[in-house]
């Protein structure tokens, strides 16, 4: 998996949502958002917290631009999204309040749907604040922020939108973005140093369990053969919908008849990835619904081992019960030990 550049790495940070008449004074239509009194227009109907919603952009200027991004994970007024283009992908996470839209958290090269919504700690910065009207600014790191306009007219891949229009300002670079309502952020141009010009904008969005169109995974299952004392390799394409996450997808596959490498009654209790060690813990029936002898008890720990070890991309994992370290009679780990992932 690898990094991207220093440009790659800013487009990536600053990617997200985020989509009878008087002849003299004219009413307007009460039905269009932007022609409401700026005190009605709500931070969530610019940046959408909802299961299942997804972004795709095409990219302009920069083969790291564009991409696609996902709603992972919900907890009250926080969003964890995925972001993914062709370099890599991060998970973001975002409060979504009354005075604004702040991101809380980055998590770099986030490829296994890690629920993060728990990390605290962090003051963040606003990616959208309110007051929601034209001249509101505000600073995030070294850019200024300016709201410049409620009524923008903006045309991309996706259709017309009517936005809001936000532009940040800082030495050498401007950003633009442009929010609808009901949306999201539906495009985004980046100038760097006066000229040179990377944009973003939108293709298609939408609830992705409706439109058939979930973020997918591939997913390599190991399980002992029946018969004869082997692993056994089976690869999955598995479909995910907001707050569903890899392990915890792994565990219920692998308790299936084709493959009983789990019994049927146990629970992930937690799992932590740190660099290139996983570390799984396990409630007490690992043990007690084994049913197998010691050879067939080894390509069962083999199994979970290369399973979770493989598809968390880790060279080790370590296996805990309840806590404490594995023993079943026939073997015993400690609770720190770490059992290689076979390449």
């Amino acid at each position: 998996m690898k990094k991207v550049g220093l440009v790659s790495t800013l487009l990536l940070l600053l990617l997200f949502f985020a989509a009878g008449c008087t002849k003299k004074i004219p009413k307007k239509d009460p039905t269009n958002s932007l022609e409401k009194p700026a005190e009605e227009l709500k931070m969530a109907d610019y940046f959408p917290v909802a299961p299942n919603f997804y972004w795709e952009y095409e990219g302009i200027g920069n083969e790291f631009a564009g991409g696609r991004v996902d709603t992972e994970f919900i907890e009250g007024k926080k969003v964890q999204l995925s972001q993914q283009n062709s370099g890599t992908t991060l998970a973001k996470i975002f409060t979504v309040q009354e005075d604004g839209v702040k991101l809380v958290y980055t998590k770099e090269e986030s490829y296994w749907r890690i629920n993060y919504l728990d990390v605290t700690g962090q003051e963040g910065e606003y990616y959208l604040k309110a007051p929601l009207k034209v001249g509101s600014t505000w600073q995030a790191g070294d850019t200024v922020w300016m709201i410049e306009s409620l009524a923008e007219k903006i045309k991309v891949p996706a259709g017309e939108f009517t936005c809001i229009k936000v532009v940040g300002k800082s030495k050498n670079n401007t950003i633009e973005r442009y929010f609808a309502r009901g949306v999201g952020l539906v495009k985004q141009v980046f100038i760097f140093g006066g000229d040179a010009v990377v944009e973003d904008n939108l293709i298609k969005y939408g609830n992705g369990e409706k439109d058939g169109n979930l973020p997918v995974k591939k997913i390599t299952i190991y399980y002992p053969a029946p018969d004869i004392e082997k692993l056994l390799t089976d690869v999955r394409t598995e479909k995910f919908k907001t707050g569903e996450g890899l392990a915890e997808r792994i565990t219920e596959i692998l308790k299936e008849d084709k493959y009983k490498v789990l019994g049927a009654n146990v629970r992930l209790l937690n799992f932590v990835r740190e660099e290139q060690t996983l570390r799984l813990n396990f409630s007490r029936e690992l043990i007690t619904e084994l049913n197998a002898g010691s050879a067939f008890e080894a390509l069962k720990i083999d199994s979970i081992v290369n399973t979770y070890g493989r598809n968390f991309g880790v060279e080790g994992v370590i296996i805990n019960v309840d806590g404490k370290g594995y023993e079943s009679g026939h073997f015993a780990f400690g609770k720190d030990e770490i059992l290689k992932v076979k390449k």
